[in-house]
């Protein structure tokens, strides 16, 4: 087994253990159980379960972050690039809820731990000035009101964010995939110059 092959299966059974014991109760030695490489394997690729929990959402937000990439160097208008943002933004985030532990389980250790909150708020700026270029490029077509971008940006990151940590609450109360869409053409309303 290769070193990229160990440390996505390390990743992936980390997932798995997060998924069904939360992060505060899984342990680095239920991920070594569960993954059948040695302890030293293990810690090779991630010093600390923090290390861990980074390297996991480190993957989902490049992910996301190369979703958005390739929406913005498509054809189209900031609208269309802004609905199949939403669009894309609730099934990858539906998708990856139904196999992870709650965000509100990850806030809570961003909050107290602060190297994975400034590894949070890198993720967020790097996504905010997508956004905001996006923002940007609507209102220099003419489609978006002349305002500011990273405000902008800001609620558009919000109405995502939010309704994520609506979901986790009440999961049985929202669709996700359906609401992020909702959501932004509730915004595009307030954005469009017609």
């Amino acid at each position: 087994m290769t070193e990229h092959e160990s440390k996505a299966q390390i990743l992936a059974t980390a997932m798995s253990v997060f998924a069904e014991k939360g992060f505060a109760k899984a342990s680095m030695n239920d991920v070594v159980r569960a993954s059948g490489l040695s302890k030293g394997g293990v810690y090779w690729h991630f010093k600390s379960k923090d290390k861990l929990v980074s390297a996991i959402f480190d993957q989902f937000f490049i992910e996301q972050l190369a979703l958005l990439d390739e929406v913005m160097a498509g054809a189209g208008t900031a609208v269309t690039k802004l609905n199949q943002l939403a669009a894309i933004t609730g099934d990858s985030v539906a998708e990856l809820a139904a196999q992870f532990p709650s965000p509100l389980e990850f806030y809570a250790l961003a909050a107290r731990d602060d190297l994975l909150k400034e590894h949070l708020q890198g993720h967020f700026h790097n996504y905010r000035q997508k956004i905001e270029a996006l923002v940007a490029q609507g209102i220099n077509s003419g489609e978006f009101h002349d305002q500011n971008h990273t405000d902008a940006a800001n609620t558009i990151m919000a109405l995502f964010e939010g309704l994520l940590l609506i979901w986790a609450v009440a999961p049985e109360s929202i669709d996700l995939s359906v609401q992020v869409e909702t959501a932004v053409q509730l915004l595009l309303q307030g954005l469009q110059t017609t």
